[in-house]
């Protein structure tokens, strides 16, 4: 398996006690500090990220819900109106 070479460093300044439960918890998974640091850190902005990006929905509201984007977009005369103002962003 190849090397990858990693070029950023985390510094983080903890409490003695905090480091010695994190070597404890490391060593209870057979793994090195920094990566098991690493694997739980992705793990939890893996999570975080997808309670932020997906949703389930129950059948009956997931079929409601596709319905809902399949259909042709309507006429909004107030939103033609916005887009066709002059630098309607950097007013």
């Amino acid at each position: 398996m190849p090397v990858i070479q990693k070029d950023t460093r985390i510094d983080l300044r903890i409490e003695n006690s905090q480091k010695d439960f994190l070597v404890y918890a490391a060593g209870l998974k057979n793994m090195k500090l920094s990566a098991f640091v690493l694997n739980c850190a992705i793990k939890e902005a893996e999570d975080l990220v997808a309670s932020k990006t997906q949703f389930a929905l129950p059948e009956a509201q997931w079929k409601a819900f596709s319905e809902a984007l399949d259909r042709p977009a309507r006429e909004n005369p107030k939103l033609k109106k916005l887009f066709k103002a002059a630098d309607i962003f950097h007013g």
